[in-house]
């Protein structure tokens, strides 16, 4: 079998007929209500010239993103041709460390403190300065190591709200990943779990635990070694429930996934095929998620 290539999965046909799953553009199939942190949720540039933190990304579920000048350019104008067989939407070319300095990358979750300044586990304090109009206009951090330091902060342009961004844009976990396919005239059909990825080969290293979308066209994917992998999303159909994704800021038109909600559940299949002088290969992936 070829090396895994995505960790989506759901084959339209199929998707049709099940029951617990309705269309994908039907709002009575969403039944998500509004995640806790929506109202700060965002990505806020630093306009410091000497910090050395370059932007500070609030997820509307409660985890994090903190991007340091000297690290991991996560918006790369590099045009690199990325095979899509060797990667897909959760297979990342680079990693991260989660709640650690790996590379530029800080990740976590966050709660709010009884005082209202908010708790980023692994890196520190932080509270909100607001503007005219409740406008974000700086954040009063103390890091753990360090004392503390104003930033002047900038929040990039976010997504209109409607019901289908909405939905999206919070932190999912993976329960399973159904692959079905067929290589040079052979089938085959597998479930992921958590439980299982490493007793079905070298192909099948590390499950993708969650996956944090935002409405600043971020996703993050938090994998079981504690790494992250970091690109851009956005919509190609959102009347058919259709996202885009990039890597190194090169949107490839094949690079896309569907998405059929149902409660607080959400279903993203992705599909490729190939045949060339290797032979024929075909894979559809149904990968299954539920609020976090």
């Amino acid at each position: 079998m070829r090396k895994l290539r995505n960790l989506f999965s759901l084959v339209l046909g199929i998707l049709l007929t099940m029951p617990f799953l309705t269309a994908c553009g039907d709002d009575e199939s969403i039944d998500l209500g509004t995640p806790k942190y929506e109202s700060i949720s965002g990505k806020y540039t630093i306009n410091n010239p000497s910090s050395p933190y370059k932007s500070i990304e609030l997820g509307a579920g409660g985890d994090y993103i903190v991007t340091l000048n000297n690290g991991y350019n996560t918006s790369s104008s590099s045009r690199t041709v990325i095979k899509k067989e060797a990667y897909g939407i959760f297979r990342q070319p680079k990693t991260q460390s989660r709640a650690t300095n790996y590379n530029g990358i800080i990740y976590g979750q966050y709660t709010e403190n009884s005082d209202g300044t908010l708790n980023l586990e692994g890196f520190g304090t932080i509270e909100i300065v607001y503007g005219t109009g409740e406008e974000v206009e700086g954040f009063n951090l103390t890091p753990i190591n360090g004392g503390p330091v104003t930033l002047d902060v900038t929040k990039e342009e976010t997504m209109p709200d409607d019901t289908m961004t909405n939905a999206l844009c919070r932190t999912w976990k993976i329960e399973k990943i159904r692959l079905a396919g067929e290589e040079d005239g052979e089938s085959y059909d597998i479930t992921l779990t958590p439980e299982n990825i490493k007793e079905l080969g070298d192909d099948y290293d590390e499950f993708p635990e969650e996956v944090l979308f935002s409405k600043s066209g971020t996703y993050m994917v938090y994998y079981s070694n504690q790494s992250i992998g970091i690109s851009s999303w956005k919509w190609k159909d959102q009347s058919a429930g259709i996202i885009s994704y990039s890597w190194d800021n090169y949107w490839d038109d094949d690079a896309f996934v569907t998405l059929s909600f149902s409660g607080n559940k959400l279903v993203i299949y992705e599909a490729y095929e190939e045949n060339d002088e290797y032979g024929y290969y075909k894979e559809e992936s149904y990968t299954y998620l539920v609020e976090k």
